[in-house]
């Protein structure tokens, strides 16, 4: 008998076995489908969760507090998000860009970046109330002086995401907004039906930074020895200083356009206007921010290779060209229907231009993610300049038009890739020394689909559905099964190498 119950292991312990080795196998298996830290997966939903949630913050709230707090609360959000840019943005690209990166080319652009911060937070506090009226300066300067300790914040953790993008850390850097956004989206709907009034829209911008600051901080530990060399400071300004500027000019652009626009135009004219650019550009903002958070570190670890960056870059330009002629001709499609099953018959006019807003922006894919390339071979002053004349091209076709209607105003901005693609193509093959035949073959796959992908769906418009929202299901399904089949068979029944594959690691931080 005992040597039978010791041969036998007790139930309790064998249940206990069993669970201890199922549970490790459902762990085991759950982690083998989560993405690695450098998947470009999670640059993907980054940027989605980016456009969801701004997006849902402003309409959200929007509606919960009113249009007067919101506008209130808007005009020193706004120059917050200004002052980030110029805080947070400023070594970002040059700690990715350069090949060797000592700790005192780090501390110094740590300490720099703090100071700077505060810098802008005193800014943020004077200038700011200047803008209100008399009754609206104490409220103004009550929520400015809520938003200024956010900008050292802010300016720390834009230089350690620098550190974190050069080590193509995707998965920490998308953990900001994955889940910073729905906390700092739920804090700020919470302050607002407690009538809190502009101060929900701050509330958002508090916690969504202060997430991205303690996931910043937590990360900067092995990376970030505080120091200050004036060396290593003048060696990373060489980059980020005109980067910086360029991203400034390029972030404002637009901006730039719609104040020229609203001395032409009325006010209805300019909303409807309005619509039509910012559903637009925010659709091929997620495409280039992404195809840029993929491509940036690894062209710049390519920098010295230039038959490897070239190669590499022309697989990114596929994968831009897959993406951004899909977005741009779907829309082109079905925009007269999506705009007024969204907004309603009224808006009809946005959706016509948007048709030929979409149309022509289709032409900004053609050459790929040129920034990026810029950048990474250390011309960030031909960013500068790229900007500048973009902005240049907006403002003088508006001056030209002297637009009255919205498909008028569609035309002026869409100058700006008209006139851009021929000059950018002509750039980047002279950049990375290739002809344009190799250009065309890289795109080839995108034309194809694409081209399947609008006979398919003026094909299903003819069918006499028996509303609008049934005809724009039906095309957006046609359109997206016809295109995803094409492509896949255009591309050899692979997925983009850029989309599966990056250069070799390298190690982020060299003694020097």
């Amino acid at each position: 008998m005992l040597t039978s119950s010791l041969a036998r292991p007790p139930v309790r312990s064998l249940a206990t076995s069993l669970a201890t080795s199922l549970a490790g196998s459902m762990a085991g298996s759950l982690a083998a489908r989560i993405p690695g830290p450098s998947a470009p997966a999670w640059v993907l939903a980054e940027s989605l969760a980016s456009a969801m949630f701004s997006f849902g913050s402003l309409l959200l709230i929007g509606r919960v507090i009113g249009p007067a707090a919101a506008g209130l609360g808007g005009l020193p959000i706004a120059s917050f998000l200004l002052l980030e840019i110029v805080a947070g943005a400023l070594f970002s690209n040059s700690l990715v860009q350069r090949t060797a990166l000592s700790h005192k080319h780090v501390g110094s652009a740590v300490v720099t970046s703090l100071a700077l911060g505060l810098l802008c937070a005193v800014l943020l506090v004077v200038v700011t109330p200047l803008f209100g009226s008399a009754a609206e300066v104490p409220m103004l300067r009550a929520l400015s002086l809520a938003l200024a300790p956010l900008l050292p914040m802010a300016a720390f953790a834009g230089t350690v995401s620098g550190l974190l993008l050069r080590e193509r850390q995707f998965r920490m850097l998308s953990l900001r907004l994955l889940i910073g956004q729905p906390v700092a989206l739920a804090c700020g709907l919470a302050a607002a039906r407690l009538g809190g009034g502009a101060w929900a829209m701050v509330a958002v911008q508090v916690v969504a930074v202060v997430i991205t600051f303690v996931l910043m901080l937590s990360s900067a530990r092995a990376r970030v020895r505080f120091a200050f060399d004036l060396s290593a400071l003048r060696d990373l300004l060489r980059i980020a200083l005109p980067s910086l500027l360029g991203t400034f000019v390029s972030c404002g652009k637009y901006r730039f356009f719609l104040i020229g626009l609203g001395a032409f135009v009325a006010p209805a004219v300019l909303a409807l206007s309005n619509f039509a650019f910012r559903f637009l550009d925010a659709l091929l903002s997620l495409v280039f921010q992404g195809i840029g958070r993929i491509g940036v570190s690894n062209l710049c670890r390519l920098q010295h290779d230039r038959d490897a960056l070239a190669e590499y870059y022309g697989e990114l330009t596929r994968l831009l060209a897959l993406i951004g002629f899909a977005l741009c001709a779907g829309v082109a499609l079905v925009a007269p229907d999506l705009v007024c099953v969204l907004m309603g018959p009224a808006w009809a006019p946005s959706g016509r231009a948007l048709v030929v807003a979409a149309s022509v922006s289709s032409l900004s894919c053609l050459f790929g993610d040129y920034a990026s390339l810029f950048l990474a071979v250390g011309k960030p002053r031909l960013n500068l300049l790229l900007a500048i004349f973009s902005m240049g091209v907006s403002i003088s076709a508006l001056l030209a038009l002297r637009p009255h209607t919205p498909m008028q105003a569609a035309l002026a901005w869409s100058a700006e890739a008209a006139v851009l693609a021929p000059v950018m193509t002509g750039l980047v093959l002279r950049e990375l020394d290739r002809p344009l035949r190799w250009l065309a073959m890289k795109i080839l796959p995108a034309v194809i689909a694409t081209l399947a992908m609008i006979l398919a769906v003026c094909l299903a418009q003819q069918i006499p559905f028996p509303d609008r929202v049934t005809r724009l299901i039906s095309a957006v399904a046609v359109g997206a099964v016809t295109y995803g089949a094409v492509a896949w068979i255009a591309l050899g029944r692979t997925l983009p190498v850029a989309f599966t594959h990056a250069p070799a690691r390298e190690a982020s931080l060299e003694a020097v």
